[in-house]
């Protein structure tokens, strides 16, 4: 006998990743469902006055980390627009065909939509850049949010963080420099291990991953896209997900506690009564 499909919902909203045995009888079962949900909700309870004491979530010390270690290395942060036109989209392959096109949110009535990712607002902010600097090297980051209709699960959000940071110029080995960045800004946080991935966008890109959790995707130039923006030197990028990051650091089994939302707060499912 298992768990009914209520139960095991309810301990997956209060934190639940532990294994579920099977069960002789109904009540067994209640018994262990009971337990462990009155475990669970201590530790929300736990949890939720400590949040109450310290006054900072731990995705905002993620954030304030993750920005001092940018701000240390050279990066100007900027702030672009949530809201964008098709040709921005479009700039990046991301059209009708695209895997990606059925995942952005279109705003009715309007040829807009809800950016889906942070890269084609910073490229456009390097060709600014670039025309005005006089820098060899121009370093930029942006935090902020982004939307795609996701079907949900452990690792995704229909509104989430990204932080993207770009660094074009003088860069003799482009390889070299994003190894460089990556030990730079994940090793003040966890041991991390790299690999190439396929990619909807880049086609290839290099992952950062924590605990078996990709944290970050990274990408050099030049790359075929860049002619569509009028980019033409060398660069290096990384894209960060604040939220799966904050999630992996805090040991927990999803990434939704993490999100903007109602019912949870830094991790912590908030209707334990």
């Amino acid at each position: 006998m298992n768990l009914t499909s209520s139960q095991k919902q309810r301990l997956r909203e209060l934190g639940w990743d532990g294994s579920i045995p099977d069960f002789d009888n109904k009540k067994e079962r209640d018994q262990f469902f009971n337990k462990t949900a009155t475990k669970l909700k201590n530790r929300n309870k736990e949890r939720f006055l400590k949040l109450l004491e310290n006054k900072v979530p731990s995705w905002r010390r993620v954030e304030r980390k993750l920005r001092n270690i940018f701000y240390e290395l050279g990066f100007v942060e900027v702030q672009t627009p949530s809201i964008i036109s098709p040709s921005l989209l479009e700039k990046m392959d991301i059209g009708e065909e695209s895997k990606l096109y059925n995942q952005i949110y279109q705003i009715k009535g309007e040829k807009k939509s809800l950016r889906p990712m942070l890269a084609p607002n910073l490229y456009r902010e390097l060709r600014y850049f670039s025309r005005i600097s006089d820098e060899e090297v121009i370093r930029l980051f942006e935090l902020g949010s982004c939307f795609r209709k996701e079907n949900g699960g452990e690792r995704h959000l229909n509104e989430f963080k990204m932080l993207n940071a770009v660094e074009m110029g003088n860069i003799k080995d482009t390889k070299k420099r994003l190894d460089e960045l990556i030990s730079n800004v994940f090793s003040p946080f966890a041991n991390y291990k790299v690999e190439k991935e396929k990619s909807t966008v880049y086609e290839e890109t290099v992952d950062v991953n924590i605990k078996n959790t990709e944290v970050a995707s990274c990408v050099i130039g030049p790359h075929f896209l860049d002619s569509n923006w009028h980019i033409d030197e060398p660069w290096v990028g990384l894209g960060i997900g604040v939220e799966r990051l904050t999630r992996v650091i805090e040991g927990e089994p999803s990434v939704k506690p993490f999100g903007k939302s109602y019912v949870y707060q830094d991790g912590i499912r908030l209707d334990i009564e």
